[in-house]
């Protein structure tokens, strides 16, 4: 399979390169905060990094001590020390981001199904079976969504603090199990998605936690979103649909 690196100029977007892994079909690839490799993870096993600079892929044939037969969701740790993959039972294998080694393992009550770091990357908060979860950069919000389409935004000191905290708002707009919660650079805006209904996507301001009216529109053609993040600078909203596109929106607002 094949994954593809686009230079966002908001202009030409010129192809970089590509890193094409036969037999190695791709589901999740991030970049390491520092820009210098690029993980990728998919029903196998196996993992593989790819170094920018140097053009080399390297495959990381397992992770000692577990038993999954496949290792396909992962997320890296904003300070760059760690790779989170989602395991089976509840299990978190922490692998150095240094070495590509593991490290440790972490453990939930049943099914881990997302898990996500705070800003420092001193916090790692995870959810079970039915849920999405995201802590903003601020660190001031959590947003939890859930396979009713009902997506939670929490202050995250309470979080932190209290057994049930009780949510700030609960965004209905959607309701279709949630695929992406992304709050953007600023922590200012949360975009929530579904993968099940068509162009169910919606932004939402996190302060008022309330929901964009002028975009999405009715005719914007989202199709089945399965992805979504912003850019560094939050000037675009990257977006990744069921026909294998990956659609990039300008944010006006944050290119003046």
């Amino acid at each position: 399979m094949t994954t593809s690196c686009i230079v966002v100029d908001g202009d030409s977007n010129p192809h970089l390169q590509s890193v094409h892994i036969p037999g190695f079909p791709i589901t999740t690839a991030h970049f390491t905060p520092d820009g210098r490799e690029v993980v990728l993870a998919g029903h196998k096993k196996s993992f593989h990094v790819y170094d920018m600079m140097a053009g080399k892929i390297t495959r990381i044939y397992n992770i000692r001590g577990r038993r999954e037969q496949f290792f396909d969701n992962f997320v890296v740790s904003p300070d760059n020390a760690l790779l989170v993959f989602l395991g089976m039972d509840g299990y978190m294998p922490l692998v150095s981001n240094r070495t590509k080694q593991w490290v440790a393992n972490l453990k939930m009550n049943g099914a881990v199904k997302d898990v996500s770091f705070s800003a420092d990357g001193r916090k790692l908060l995870s959810t079970g079976s039915d849920g999405k979860v995201s802590i903003s950069p601020d660190g001031k919000y959590v947003a939890c969504g859930a396979d009713s389409g009902v997506v939670n935004v929490y202050d995250a000191e309470r979080c932190f603090k209290e057994e049930r905290p009780k949510p700030l708002k609960s965004i209905m707009s959607l309701t279709t199990p949630i695929k992406c919660t992304k709050f953007n650079p600023s922590s200012e805006v949360l975009v929530i998605a579904s993968h099940e209904k068509k162009d169910a996507l919606r932004l939402v301001h996190t302060t008022s936690c309330t929901v964009f009216s002028n975009w999405p529109k009715k005719e914007t053609p989202l199709n089945y979103v399965y992805s979504c993040d912003f850019s560094p600078l939050s000037n675009y909203l990257a977006i990744g649909n069921a026909k294998g596109k990956a659609l990039l929106y300008r944010l006006n607002h944050y290119c003046r």
